[in-house]
């Protein structure tokens, strides 16, 4: 670092690329492993522990990075007591211009400014209101998919996802709801540029195409502001408008309208992305699907929100199975702000370092047959994840831990409750499987997984 840097706060310092006392390879020029990550991260975290062991140096996108290979170090990272590790800086080199204003591009005491806020809406009391409002729009939308039998699931799941968080999160108008098939369509162009390889802002590529998104998100959001702020509602967007920080000052419009893309992209895409590739493991294992049947056809109805997983014990086993083999977010990316040093490595300041999610979720010394689906692993007798606190992260740790964790657990409850008490999911045609997964930006077959609703 020179002297004029080491001078900036660390937020406007540059990276620091001086990693050549750690081992590890770095790729390609420029790209670096970038196109390896997209493809598979967890085989590309899982080949730099076999080679270089716990702690090691890769290429992400230009970027020189520590990789992070065993639970110890991801909970002195997520943990963060000497606040050390920037969520913020760790972000911004890949996505910040697609989170700008969320809470992961928010550090220390400004981030727990803004988290207190964007927690009230998944309160006991509020999530308790969305439970009943969930169930509904699930009974309806399932029937209509079992009047139709074929369909794409991951299409499917995804604008019924997408219509639950408009319904609890963000009220409309009837007037805006012809919108709702442009803002789909803007969530996916957002997170597809988000992973793009070439980050020009050129017409035709998709980092192009995302940034477009990501501002009609935006002033979607913005342009209802005032509207919102007058009004009796009491949905998130309106508890924005309305709330003020420690000191009684307003959020400002530009604050509510980036928050509010952060949390509509969370309360769906992510949750989407579960539920498809639970179909897709569901759809293998038929033993599974008839098991869950059973525990449903014993379950009182409605099915109450605060025993729903006590309940339903293999259900939150499928979710969580689900999750381990395919987290919502496969790599947790920090900056250091000081130099320091774990188990021994000297890791510089202003130095990307990265949770592999992906991999730990798969780390051979904590999981038993790591890549193979078994939800019975988090039975009680079992309980694997309970090896170590930070070896199974899909909801990350410490201070930025995803504050919708319960609702995505309302969301995929909810739907398969639904949904297996009617049919049996199967692949859409005799000897159909699908032939290829998409890792990033979330999991999901490449074809949206075409399958069949069998009445039972």
């Amino acid at each position: 670092m020179t002297s004029n840097a080491a001078t900036l706060p660390y937020d406007q310092r540059p990276p620091n690329q001086r990693l050549g006392h750690i081992k590890g390879h770095d790729g390609l020029p420029m790209l670096g492993r970038t196109i390896d990550m997209v493809r598979d991260p967890s085989a590309l975290f899982g080949e730099y522990f076999h080679r270089f062991g716990k702690i090691s140096r890769v290429s992400i996108t230009g970027f020189r990075t520590v990789l992070l290979n065993h639970p110890d170090y991801a909970e002195v990272v997520l943990l963060d007591h000497d606040k050390n590790f920037s969520c913020k800086m760790g972000w911004k080199s890949h996505m910040g211009e697609f989170f700008d204003g969320g809470l992961v591009m928010r550090d220390f005491g400004e981030h727990r400014s803004h988290r207190r806020i964007a927690t009230e809406s998944f309160r006991r009391e509020a999530m308790l209101e969305y439970a009943s409002q969930v169930q509904a729009v699930t009974e309806k939308t399932v029937a209509r998919w079992g009047a139709t039998r074929d369909i794409v699931i991951y299409d499917e799941i995804k604008k019924l996802l997408l219509d639950i968080a408009f319904n609890v999160f963000c009220w409309l108008d009837e007037s805006d709801k012809a919108e709702i098939p442009n803002i789909n369509r803007a969530f996916a162009d957002m997170m597809e540029g988000s992973v793009g390889y070439v980050r020009f802002n050129i017409p035709g590529l998709a980092y192009h195409r995302g940034l477009k998104g990501r501002a009609y998100l935006k002033r979607f959001f913005l342009d209802r502001i005032d509207r919102k702020r007058a009004s009796d509602d009491r949905d998130s967007f309106a508890a924005f408008c309305r709330a003020t920080d420690e000191n009684g000052q307003p959020y400002s419009d530009e604050d509510i309208a980036n928050h509010m893309v952060f949390l509509m992209l969370a309360a769906h895409d992510t949750t989407a992305s579960a539920a498809t590739m639970a179909a897709y493991y569901l759809a293998q294992n038929q033993d599974i699907q008839d098991e869950l049947r059973a525990d449903l056809d014993e379950t009182e109805r409605p099915i109450a929100y605060d025993t729903m997983f006590r309940t339903l014990p293999l259900m939150a086993g499928v979710f969580h199975e689900t999750i381990r083999l395919h987290p919502p977010v496969a790599m947790l990316l920090r900056r250091t702000v000081d130099a320091c040093e774990i188990d021994g490595v000297a890791i510089p300041a202003d130095t990307m370092v990265c949770v592999p999610v992906a991999f730990l979720q798969r780390h051979p010394d904590f999981w038993s047959e790591p890549d193979r689906f078994d939800p019975h692993r988090f039975d009680e007798d079992r309980l694997e994840h309970r090896k170590h606190p930070f070896m199974w992260l899909p909801f990350g740790g410490g201070p930025h831990k995803c504050i919708g964790l319960h609702f995505a657990r309302l969301l995929f409850t909810s739907l398969y409750a639904e949904l297996l008490s009617e049919y049996r999911i199967e692949f859409a045609k005799p000897g159909y499987y699908p032939t290829g997964l998409q890792h990033l930006p979330f999991a999901k077959p490449k074809d949206g997984l075409p399958v069949r609703l069998v009445p039972r």
